[in-house]
């Protein structure tokens, strides 16, 4: 008797302790199916952040931009060369993001900066009267705090391709959807244009930029919200191919108020981004020459 309750006892401890084996693996190993890995999981198994050092690299995002803001969008007139380039390339960053199995190019955007000789960013340069307050026009800042965000451009397929691309397995994709927490739709999510603007928040954060001035439109700025980002309004809403209203994001404030699954997609950005941030290096202001000086409001809006 006394060895049958012995069995018993050893039998109850063991099974104590192998029930308990599940939590303690919880505690000890990150979730393998968690939002913020599913989403940086599927966007690197299928592409490549490139920052366009190399001139050859530079002309991919010249060419995307023709495609898409002179040929699909017509923005911009048709040229033969079959680039959309201009002035402010000359002293811009641009980026783009690469698509592995074709190896087309998905998506790119650029950051133009200023420079010490007071060259203006082409929002300033372009539309200073549509700011509301002399103190909030990028030359009223430092000159290596502040730049601009423009010429985002994703081609028509790679539009069609985020918005019907499952980045979760349906049986997950429907234990997310149930969450009341989540501030975005993640079954259709718009992976390339948020992966540009960290790119471009990335480099921002790399070169100390303060302020990124972007010009875009208000339904853009306000579904960017959903994920985290805000985009702070510095004017009136002008006509330029539409609707589009001037802009300003704080690089640092806009990587800690993303959404919390875009944090871990946000880290594995700067981490992956990390060999080019360095060829970069700590870029000085540019110096050019120029005849034009920057167009200022001369009274407060």
């Amino acid at each position: 008797m006394r060895t049958m309750s012995a069995v018993r006892a050893f039998n109850g401890a063991v099974s104590n302790k192998l029930s308990r084996l599940p939590q303690t693996f919880s505690r000890v190993l990150p979730s393998r199916f968690s939002l913020e890995e599913s989403i940086s999981n599927f966007f690197f198994s299928r592409y490549e952040l490139v920052i366009a050092n190399e001139e050859s690299e530079k002309q991919v995002s010249y060419k995307t931009r023709h495609k898409v803001y002179c040929e699909e969008m017509n923005f911009e007139q048709k040229n033969a060369t079959e680039l959309e380039k201009d002035k402010f390339d000359d002293r811009a960053i641009n980026c783009y993001i690469k698509h592995l199995p074709t190896g087309e190019c998905a998506g790119t955007i650029r950051l133009v900066l200023p420079t010490e000789d007071g060259l203006a960013l082409p929002l300033e340069e372009k539309f200073a009267e549509a700011f509301e307050k002399n103190e909030l026009l990028p030359s009223s800042c430092d000159p290596a705090s502040v730049c601009e965000i423009s010429r985002l451009a994703i081609p028509r397929e790679f539009r069609v391709r985020q918005m019907r691309s499952k980045i979760l397995p349906a049986e997950k994709l429907e234990k997310v959807k149930q969450k009341k927490n989540l501030t975005f739709n993640v079954e259709h999510f718009p992976y390339l244009s948020i992966a540009l603007y960290l790119m471009a928040t990335s480099i921002c954060q790399h070169l100390n930029v303060k302020h990124a001035y972007v010009l875009m439109e208000p339904k853009l700025a306000r579904r960017m919200k959903a994920f985290g980002i805000h985009f702070n309004s510095v004017g009136e809403a002008i006509e330029f191919n539409g609707k589009r209203v001037p802009y300003r994001v704080s690089p640092t404030v806009l990587a800690t108020e993303l959404a919390k699954p875009l944090k871990g997609f946000h880290r594995k950005i700067h981490s992956e981004l990390n060999s080019a941030l360095q060829a970069i290096g700590d870029v000085a202001v540019p110096t050019i020459e120029h005849t034009r000086k920057p167009l200022r409001i001369a009274h407060a809006a």
